[in-house]
Protein backbone atom coordinates (compact mmCIF):
# COMPACT_ATOMS: atom_id res chain seq x y z
CA UNK A 1 0.00 0.00 0.00
CA UNK A 2 2.91 2.69 1.19
CA UNK A 3 6.22 2.45 -1.24
CA UNK A 4 9.31 4.02 -0.98
CA UNK A 5 12.48 4.40 -2.21
CA UNK A 6 15.19 5.89 -0.15
CA UNK A 7 18.40 7.84 -2.07
CA UNK A 8 21.88 6.47 -2.21
CA UNK A 9 23.95 9.51 0.17
CA UNK A 10 25.72 10.43 -2.92
CA UNK A 11 22.58 11.59 -4.68
CA UNK A 12 21.30 13.60 -1.50
CA UNK A 13 21.86 17.79 -1.38
CA UNK A 14 22.98 18.86 2.04
CA UNK A 15 21.14 21.76 3.13
CA UNK A 16 22.65 25.32 3.27
CA UNK A 17 24.79 27.53 0.91
CA UNK A 18 28.42 28.02 1.43
CA UNK A 19 30.23 27.30 4.19
CA UNK A 20 26.42 26.56 6.05
CA UNK A 21 26.15 23.50 4.56
CA UNK A 22 24.74 20.76 7.01
CA UNK A 23 23.16 17.17 6.92
CA UNK A 24 20.52 15.98 9.36
CA UNK A 25 17.83 12.81 9.86
CA UNK A 26 15.49 14.80 7.79
CA UNK A 27 17.05 15.17 5.25
CA UNK A 28 18.67 11.51 5.02
CA UNK A 29 14.90 10.53 4.72
CA UNK A 30 14.67 12.24 1.11
CA UNK A 31 13.84 9.22 -1.34
CA UNK A 32 10.72 8.83 -3.41
CA UNK A 33 7.49 7.79 -2.62
CA UNK A 34 4.15 6.13 -4.16
CA UNK A 35 0.72 4.58 -3.24
CA UNK A 36 -1.47 1.59 -4.37
CA UNK A 37 -4.97 1.62 -3.88
CA UNK A 38 -6.92 -1.12 -5.61
CA UNK A 39 -5.51 -0.60 -9.50
CA UNK A 40 -4.52 3.62 -8.73
CA UNK A 41 -1.38 4.82 -8.12
CA UNK A 42 -1.21 7.83 -6.20
CA UNK A 43 2.05 10.33 -6.20
CA UNK A 44 2.96 9.01 -9.95
CA UNK A 45 3.42 11.50 -12.13
CA UNK A 46 1.27 11.98 -15.38
CA UNK A 47 3.08 10.47 -18.49
CA UNK A 48 1.93 14.44 -19.71
CA UNK A 49 4.17 15.67 -16.76
CA UNK A 50 7.17 13.32 -17.57
CA UNK A 51 7.46 14.13 -20.74
CA UNK A 52 7.09 18.40 -19.72
CA UNK A 53 9.34 17.84 -16.51
CA UNK A 54 12.38 15.97 -18.45
CA UNK A 55 14.61 16.22 -15.72
CA UNK A 56 12.59 13.91 -13.50
CA UNK A 57 14.30 10.19 -13.11
CA UNK A 58 11.38 8.34 -11.34
CA UNK A 59 7.80 8.69 -11.51
CA UNK A 60 7.05 9.65 -8.27
CA UNK A 61 6.98 12.20 -5.62
CA UNK A 62 10.57 13.18 -4.68
CA UNK A 63 10.43 14.59 -1.10
CA UNK A 64 11.80 13.83 2.44
CA UNK A 65 9.80 10.54 3.22
CA UNK A 66 9.76 12.23 6.80
CA UNK A 67 6.91 14.43 6.16
CA UNK A 68 4.69 12.14 4.74
CA UNK A 69 5.09 10.23 8.11
CA UNK A 70 4.61 13.53 9.97
CA UNK A 71 1.32 14.56 8.11
CA UNK A 72 0.11 10.86 7.74
CA UNK A 73 0.62 9.83 12.07
CA UNK A 74 -0.79 13.45 12.75
CA UNK A 75 -4.05 12.14 11.61
CA UNK A 76 -4.43 9.00 13.27
CA UNK A 77 -6.24 9.60 16.23
CA UNK A 78 -9.10 11.17 14.23
CA UNK A 79 -9.26 8.26 11.68
CA UNK A 80 -9.42 6.08 14.44
CA UNK A 81 -12.49 7.49 15.40
CA UNK A 82 -15.51 6.01 13.78
CA UNK A 83 -17.77 8.04 11.91
CA UNK A 84 -21.40 7.34 12.37
CA UNK A 85 -23.20 5.69 9.34
CA UNK A 86 -24.86 8.58 8.10
CA UNK A 87 -21.74 10.65 7.63
CA UNK A 88 -19.53 7.57 6.56
CA UNK A 89 -22.68 7.90 3.36
CA UNK A 90 -22.19 11.01 2.80
CA UNK A 91 -18.30 10.06 2.03
CA UNK A 92 -19.65 7.85 -1.18
CA UNK A 93 -19.56 11.26 -2.56
CA UNK A 94 -17.33 13.52 -0.70
CA UNK A 95 -16.93 16.35 -3.13
CA UNK A 96 -20.75 16.90 -3.41
CA UNK A 97 -21.24 16.95 0.38
CA UNK A 98 -18.45 19.59 0.01
CA UNK A 99 -19.92 21.34 -3.09
CA UNK A 100 -23.32 21.33 -1.43
CA UNK A 101 -21.64 22.55 1.79
CA UNK A 102 -19.75 25.52 0.19
CA UNK A 103 -22.97 26.28 -1.72
CA UNK A 104 -24.74 26.49 1.08
CA UNK A 105 -22.91 28.89 3.04
CA UNK A 106 -22.19 31.27 -0.35
CA UNK A 107 -26.08 31.09 -0.82
CA UNK A 108 -26.30 32.69 3.01
CA UNK A 109 -28.70 35.88 2.75
CA UNK A 110 -26.19 38.45 4.06
CA UNK A 111 -28.99 41.34 4.45
CA UNK A 112 -29.53 40.54 8.19
CA UNK A 113 -27.10 41.62 10.82
CA UNK A 114 -24.77 38.63 11.90
CA UNK A 115 -26.21 36.21 9.88
CA UNK A 116 -22.87 35.31 7.49
CA UNK A 117 -20.49 34.69 10.91
CA UNK A 118 -23.22 32.52 12.26
CA UNK A 119 -23.58 30.39 9.22
CA UNK A 120 -19.88 30.15 8.72
CA UNK A 121 -19.37 28.84 12.24
CA UNK A 122 -22.30 26.54 11.71
CA UNK A 123 -20.53 25.53 7.98
CA UNK A 124 -17.16 25.19 9.92
CA UNK A 125 -18.32 22.63 12.10
CA UNK A 126 -19.84 20.60 9.81
CA UNK A 127 -17.34 20.32 7.34
CA UNK A 128 -14.54 20.11 10.09
CA UNK A 129 -14.73 16.02 10.55
CA UNK A 130 -13.92 15.68 6.90
CA UNK A 131 -11.44 18.56 7.04
CA UNK A 132 -9.61 16.51 10.21
CA UNK A 133 -9.27 13.15 8.43
CA UNK A 134 -7.40 14.61 5.27
CA UNK A 135 -3.89 14.74 3.95
CA UNK A 136 -3.62 18.20 1.71
CA UNK A 137 0.00 17.45 0.65
CA UNK A 138 0.19 21.59 0.66
CA UNK A 139 3.98 21.08 0.11
CA UNK A 140 4.02 19.64 -2.98
CA UNK A 141 2.73 21.36 -6.06
CA UNK A 142 -0.81 20.31 -6.75
CA UNK A 143 -0.68 17.91 -4.18
CA UNK A 144 -3.17 15.40 -4.13
CA UNK A 145 -5.58 15.22 -1.04
CA UNK A 146 -5.88 12.09 0.78
CA UNK A 147 -9.33 11.51 3.14
CA UNK A 148 -10.03 8.74 5.44
CA UNK A 149 -12.79 7.84 7.20
CA UNK A 150 -13.72 4.92 9.42
CA UNK A 151 -16.83 2.84 9.82
CA UNK A 152 -17.28 0.18 12.05
CA UNK A 153 -14.45 -2.57 10.88
CA UNK A 154 -14.04 -0.53 7.21
CA UNK A 155 -12.05 2.59 6.53
CA UNK A 156 -12.94 4.46 2.86
CA UNK A 157 -9.98 6.34 1.54
CA UNK A 158 -10.41 8.91 -1.06
CA UNK A 159 -7.91 10.64 -2.97
CA UNK A 160 -8.24 13.68 -5.50
CA UNK A 161 -5.89 13.92 -7.61
CA UNK A 162 -7.66 16.34 -10.67
CA UNK A 163 -5.00 19.52 -10.47
CA UNK A 164 -3.51 20.53 -13.77
CA UNK A 165 -0.97 23.09 -14.99
CA UNK A 166 -1.69 26.89 -16.29
CA UNK A 167 -1.21 24.73 -19.83
CA UNK A 168 -3.76 22.13 -18.94
CA UNK A 169 -1.74 19.43 -18.22
CA UNK A 170 -2.64 17.26 -15.61
CA UNK A 171 -0.30 16.54 -12.61
CA UNK A 172 -1.22 12.80 -11.68
CA UNK A 173 -1.24 9.36 -12.92
CA UNK A 174 -4.32 8.22 -11.14
CA UNK A 175 -7.89 10.12 -11.68
CA UNK A 176 -10.00 10.28 -8.30
CA UNK A 177 -11.07 7.46 -6.66
CA UNK A 178 -11.89 5.88 -3.92
CA UNK A 179 -11.39 2.63 -2.12
CA UNK A 180 -13.22 0.58 0.79
CA UNK A 181 -11.21 -1.97 3.01
CA UNK A 182 -11.10 -4.01 6.46
CA UNK A 183 -9.82 -1.34 8.98
CA UNK A 184 -7.14 -3.71 10.74
CA UNK A 185 -5.82 -4.57 7.43
CA UNK A 186 -5.23 -1.19 6.84
CA UNK A 187 -3.47 -0.42 10.36
CA UNK A 188 -1.38 -3.75 9.48
CA UNK A 189 0.02 -2.28 6.04
CA UNK A 190 0.68 0.85 7.91
CA UNK A 191 2.58 -1.00 10.55
CA UNK A 192 4.53 -2.63 7.53
CA UNK A 193 5.83 0.21 5.83
CA UNK A 194 6.48 1.81 9.16
CA UNK A 195 9.17 -0.68 10.45
CA UNK A 196 10.41 -1.44 6.53
CA UNK A 197 11.00 1.98 6.70
CA UNK A 198 13.26 2.51 10.34
CA UNK A 199 14.87 -0.30 9.19
CA UNK A 200 16.48 0.79 5.86
CA UNK A 201 16.92 4.27 7.61
CA UNK A 202 18.99 2.02 9.92
CA UNK A 203 21.14 1.54 7.31
CA UNK A 204 21.16 4.80 5.86
CA UNK A 205 22.34 6.26 9.20
CA UNK A 206 24.93 3.25 9.49
CA UNK A 207 26.38 4.18 5.99
CA UNK A 208 25.90 8.54 6.88
CA UNK A 209 27.84 7.89 10.25
CA UNK A 210 30.73 5.72 8.54
CA UNK A 211 30.82 8.24 5.13
CA UNK A 212 33.18 11.49 5.43
CA UNK A 213 31.01 14.46 4.46
CA UNK A 214 34.37 16.82 4.20
CA UNK A 215 32.82 19.98 5.31
CA UNK A 216 29.11 19.32 5.51
CA UNK A 217 28.14 19.40 9.02
CA UNK A 218 26.53 16.40 10.50
CA UNK A 219 25.49 15.55 14.37
CA UNK A 220 25.73 11.62 13.95
CA UNK A 221 25.56 11.03 17.48
CA UNK A 222 22.05 13.01 17.04
CA UNK A 223 21.50 11.84 14.28
CA UNK A 224 21.11 8.20 15.96
CA UNK A 225 19.40 9.24 18.82
CA UNK A 226 16.78 11.05 16.36
CA UNK A 227 16.51 7.92 15.01
CA UNK A 228 15.27 6.05 17.93
CA UNK A 229 13.00 9.17 18.55
CA UNK A 230 11.16 8.94 15.46
CA UNK A 231 10.37 5.32 15.43
CA UNK A 232 9.21 5.54 19.14
CA UNK A 233 7.02 8.49 17.89
CA UNK A 234 5.14 6.39 15.22
CA UNK A 235 4.79 3.78 16.97
CA UNK A 236 3.31 6.05 19.47
CA UNK A 237 1.28 6.73 16.62
CA UNK A 238 0.22 3.66 15.41
CA UNK A 239 -0.95 2.37 18.68
CA UNK A 240 -3.65 5.15 18.32
CA UNK A 241 -5.04 3.30 15.30
CA UNK A 242 -4.77 0.07 17.10
CA UNK A 243 -7.29 1.51 20.07
CA UNK A 244 -10.87 2.22 20.37
CA UNK A 245 -10.73 5.34 21.20
CA UNK A 246 -14.18 6.06 21.39
CA UNK A 247 -16.06 9.48 20.40
CA UNK A 248 -15.08 12.37 20.91
CA UNK A 249 -16.41 14.46 18.35
CA UNK A 250 -19.82 15.64 19.65
CA UNK A 251 -21.84 14.34 15.95
CA UNK A 252 -25.54 15.60 17.74
CA UNK A 253 -24.30 18.96 17.15
CA UNK A 254 -22.81 18.11 13.36
CA UNK A 255 -26.41 16.35 13.16
CA UNK A 256 -27.95 19.18 13.44
CA UNK A 257 -26.21 21.77 11.28
CA UNK A 258 -26.56 19.13 8.56
CA UNK A 259 -30.46 18.68 8.80
CA UNK A 260 -30.55 22.39 9.03
CA UNK A 261 -28.80 22.64 5.90
CA UNK A 262 -30.74 20.21 3.94
CA UNK A 263 -33.98 22.25 4.98
CA UNK A 264 -32.70 25.31 3.33
CA UNK A 265 -31.17 23.98 0.25
CA UNK A 266 -34.79 21.90 -0.94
Amino acid sequence: MIHFKLKELDKIVPWGKGSEVSLHWFGLTDGYLWLTFGNETIYEYSQEILDYWRDITMPYVDYQLSRFIEDFTGLFENISEPVPEEFYDLTKDLEKFQSETKNWLNNVDSGRDGLNEEYFEAYDALISWTSIRTMDNGHLVGGPQLSFFRYNQKVRIIWRTDHSLENGINMWAAKNGSLEMDYYEFVQKIKVFGDTFFSRMEEQIRLAVKKDWGSVKIDKKGMISEQKKREKDFHTSLALLEEENGNRTDWTKIKEVLDKMKSEIK
